[in-house]
């Protein structure tokens, strides 16, 4: 019989922290004296949880024999049965039977102590039998799973209910994943929290915990930071809303709420999109290469160009959204680029690739996107459609950007305008200093009223089926053949409503009107419409 800790219905549906579990944990950061991150406190409450069920079931048989129907019992005899989740009967009486197969063997009743009838049970049963071939040894531990192979292997529940438990004890204050005894924090006056405060502003940029604890004259001299120290002063600082922490995964930069930029928090309207359903079934090689092809956030990530982690340049298309509100996209192929945090928008350096010159990015991992690149893309006139390229460096806080420079010329561009409040899509000739795709390349000649526009069709909640019927004329007339790309359809919807290439490309998949031509052509027939 299967110990219950052993099995997926224990710790993916059974498993609650009590308050026993509680006070376990308390003992253990007590006895610890010192923050416990969450995965330590989660095994350790397994193993509590492992030791217990075999400490009982070790209880229980010292009371008596295993039942195997093999063996013989006496009258008052304590049976445990296995079968029945170790539970323990007393045997009341006994009687021959008889099998035409097997012949006779004895008949035990056992008294299993619930109040019921005595159960029947076989005796001097010597024949091949489950029971009888099964070990049920406790010494005999092979085959079970250790406490931290049960919690890799369950533990999305165990952290779920470990955490949600702690969270919501009030003996408990976490900073990020450690947790440590609310009544063991050590007191600090509120002009500490001020001299941190200054120390930032006058850096004018993140410090780390251990300068400030120097800066706040916490120490005594010649003291070193403890754990406690360094925890108390971090859970402090996360819950002065005068604070944030900036830094990566395994780094504490706490910096000042009042100069981070609002981006990082809330995501530009330009980057929000209410459509994001699609079915890759529906697509054919085509579609699911563009798909792939086009660097946006908003496809899901196994839909996405593959993930090379060890890259150490990537090079993506710059679409409208990211270039109107100076950002770029974070998608399988970017992410391993920039430094990262579960708990906090993250604060880095670009190097200019041109220039050298470092100004600052924000990794926004929430929202898939990276920040602070509008006026680099002003000063360098990139349009939609440039190639930008990013670079890895030997400090994982800094990241090279940079663009295909080419010698400046004019070249013909679709150049986007509102005229009578409605889109409307042209060839002009422009100056262009750098490589493009061709297919992605679109200019603004009337930004301000592309921005009205956009405002206007987000707020009637146009669908998108409509954006498409009115904007593939405009497009199809700039082509001899009268054919739109799909990738020039999803540049030129991105001008009025962020969308991603999925949404758009089952549109196209699921109306009559929108007529594939291969190569990623489509054409419109305004007679077929819905």
């Amino acid at each position: 019989m299967q110990r219950k800790t052993q099995t997926a219905e224990y710790w993916q549906k059974q498993f609650k922290v009590n308050t026993k579990d509680l006070e376990t944990i308390y003992n253990q950061i007590l006895e610890l004296n010192q923050p416990v991150s969450l995965d330590e406190l989660a095994i350790s409450l397994v193993k509590h949880h492992c030791d217990e069920e075999e400490l009982a079931r070790r209880t229980d048989l010292q009371a008596g024999r295993l039942y195997q129907p093999k063996e013989t019992y006496d009258i008052d005899e304590t049976i445990i049965f296995p079968a029945l989740d170790f539970a323990t009967g007393k045997v009341v009486a006994s009687r021959q039977g008889h099998h035409p197969e097997y012949g006779t063997f004895t008949v035990i009743a056992v008294d299993m102590g619930n109040g019921g009838p005595p159960k029947e049970f076989a005796a001097g049963f010597p024949h091949d039998h489950l029971l009888n071939t099964s070990d049920y040894s406790l010494a005999n531990l092979q085959g079970l799973a250790s406490p931290e192979e049960l919690y890799q292997t369950y533990k999305k529940s165990i952290v779920n209910a470990v955490s949600r438990a702690l969270t919501q004890s009030d003996d408990f204050v976490r900073f990020q994943d450690k947790f440590f005894l609310k009544d063991a924090l050590p007191e600090f006056h509120e002009g500490l929290f001020n001299i941190a405060d200054a120390a930032i502003d006058i850096n004018q940029g993140p410090l780390a915990v251990d300068d400030l604890i120097e800066q706040m004259g916490i120490l005594q001299p010649g003291e070193t930071v403890s754990e406690v120290t360094r925890f108390s002063v971090n859970y402090q600082l996360a819950n002065d809303e005068r604070f944030v922490d900036v830094g990566p995964t395994g780094q504490v930069l706490w910096y000042l709420e009042r100069i981070e930029p609002p981006e990082v928090t809330h995501p530009p309207r330009r980057l929000q999109t209410t459509y994001a359903n699609y079915d890759v079934a529906d697509f054919d090689d085509d579609l699911l290469a563009l798909l792939s092809d086009i660097d946006d956030e908003t496809t899901h990530p196994d839909d996405a160009a593959p993930a090379d982690p060890n890259a150490k340049t990537v090079t993506i298309v710059l679409n409208y959204p990211h270039w109107r509100v100076g950002t770029l996209p974070i998608t399988p192929k970017t992410q391993h680029l920039f430094p990262a945090s579960n708990y906090n928008p993250v604060l880095f350096e670009f190097v200019d690739g041109r220039t050298g010159n470092t100004f600052p990015g924000w990794t926004v991992s929430d929202f898939n996107y990276v920040f602070g690149l509008d006026a680099w893309y002003k000063k360098n006139k990139l349009p939609v459609g440039a190639y930008i390229t990013l670079k890895r460096t030997d400090n994982p806080m800094q990241v090279i950007v940079d663009y295909q420079a080419t010698r400046t010329q004019r070249d013909w561009v679709r150049m986007a305008r509102v005229t009578n409040k409605k889109l409307t899509f042209q060839m002009n000739p422009s100056a262009l200093n750098c490589k493009y795709d061709e297919l992605m390349m679109i200019s603004d000649a009337t930004p301000d009223e592309t921005e009205k526009l956009w405002v206007s069709a987000e707020e009637r909640e146009t669908p998108l089926y409509h954006l498409i019927c009115n904007l593939f004329p405009e497009l199809s007339k700039l082509n001899p053949q009268s054919t739109v790309h799909a990738k020039t359809l999803y540049s030129a919807i991105n001008v009025m409503r962020r969308v991603g290439p999925g949404p758009i490309f089952q549109e196209l998949v699921s109306h009559a009107c929108f007529i594939p031509m291969n190569h990623g052509y489509w054409t419109y027939d305004p007679n077929l419409k819905d």
